[in-house]
């Protein structure tokens, strides 16, 4: 039921910094313990990918003309899948480029966002066509990000027009300066969606002030199983476990799993639906995934599952009446009815064809035969 990265913990690391069980002294001082070159190329589609089908949205949309802020230890840019798509972006550690990554978490989240497609390799982001702005919080695989680098980063990335951030820690509570963070990102109408907390082993304090203002997602794995334990509130579930993206370094894939990586697909989605619809709110979004949400059979929002698993298609598709004021709904909206589409039938498709090629025959016939009838008739009367 577990498959928890060094990440993963360092995630519960992260929460108990925030909740005020254990402050970090300042900027990581770590030597970098960077990740190896990606080179092993997955031509086959991947299980999450296989889960979501995102190619039935891409008739609508791609993502294109949204920007996605990526908080972590950077993106690298030149990783195939992403290049001409990642902006410079900002080290809040350093205050130089962000758009390098030593360790590849910050990679690998974006490449489940924005990956685009390539001949010959199954694995494509769901939003192929959107922008990535990295922004390093983290620099090794042993310290948390401070409060002081995720709220300049959140702000950095509010006022540089990014319309969704994904956090990969937990973030259920808050200082002075991540309150005002958050507070700037929602004045700027951008969705931040967090990883959740994943250990049961010790309680947390949870905030209802910072966690009404983030997308909060939890991860499971191609089985249903859950990535780890949640302790905290999730809003949403997405694959988690045993997941394909991007590595850095190279043109290759690596297989990972963790929380983090199942905010990654709901940020994903969060693009396409911000995508296709413009108008909405962040408010609106949110309420949008987890109104369509595959449901759970248990009252929702569930303490473990909340809302229920991410549905992508009914996410962008949807018709939501709650929708149709101007302003987000002030109160969760109601659950839609969705009929999922199911995979196409192709002998059903033959079949059906074949019926309405020979309705349409018929059809013409018996106009043929309608129009026919009066001459039929005039020469019959003029040989008698």
């Amino acid at each position: 039921m577990g498959h928890v990265t060094r990440w993963g913990r360092l995630g519960a690391v992260a929460v108990l910094a925030f909740a005020g069980l254990l402050i970090p002294a300042g900027p990581a001082v770590a030597a970098p313990d960077c990740a190896p070159p990606a080179r092993n190329v997955v031509p086959d589609l991947p299980w999450a990918q296989q889960w979501l089908r995102p190619q039935r949205i891409w008739p609508l949309t791609r993502g294109e003309g949204v920007t996605v802020a990526v908080l972590d230890s950077g993106v690298d840019g030149q990783v195939r899948q992403l290049r001409g798509r990642v902006d410079p972006g900002q080290d809040t550690l350093t205050g130089g480029r962000a758009d390098t990554d030593c360790l590849g978490h910050g990679t690998f989240v974006a490449g489940i966002v924005a990956a685009g497609e390539q001949p010959g390799v199954g694995f494509t982001g769901l939003a192929p066509q959107a922008r990535v702005l990295p922004l390093r919080v983290t620099a090794d695989n042993e310290h948390p990000p401070s409060e002081t680098a995720l709220a300049a980063a959140i702000r950095v990335a509010a006022q540089r027009g990014a319309r969704v951030i994904v956090v990969g820690t937990p973030v259920v509570r808050a200082g002075a300066q991540l309150r005002a963070a958050l507070e700037e990102a929602e004045a700027k109408d951008a969705l931040v969606v967090v990883a959740s907390w994943g250990s049961t082993q010790q309680e947390v304090p949870v905030d209802p002030w910072v966690t009404g203002r983030v997308l909060s997602v939890g991860g499971f794995d191609r089985e249903g199983g859950l990535v780890s334990g949640t302790a905290a509130p999730v809003d949403l579930m997405a694959p988690g476990a045993g997941v394909l993206s991007l590595g850095p370094r190279g043109s290759g894939h690596v297989v990972e799993g963790g929380n983090a990586y199942a905010a990654a697909y709901v940020a994903g989605a969060a693009v396409l639906v911000r995508a296709h619809h413009p108008q909405l709110t962040a408010a609106q979004v949110k309420q949008r995934l987890l109104a369509t949400s595959d449901r759970v059979p248990r009252q929702v929002p569930d303490p473990q599952l909340g809302h229920g698993a991410l549905d992508l298609y009914a996410a962008v598709t949807a018709v939501l009446p709650a929708e149709r004021g101007a302003a987000a709904a002030a109160v969760p909206v109601s659950p839609a009815v969705v009929a999922r589409p199911q995979p196409a039938d192709d002998r059903a498709f033959r079949v059906a064809t074949v019926v309405a090629a020979a309705a349409g025959g018929l059809t013409l016939l018996m106009v043929a035969v309608t129009l026919a009838a009066p001459r039929i008739r005039r020469r019959r009367a003029r040989a008698r």
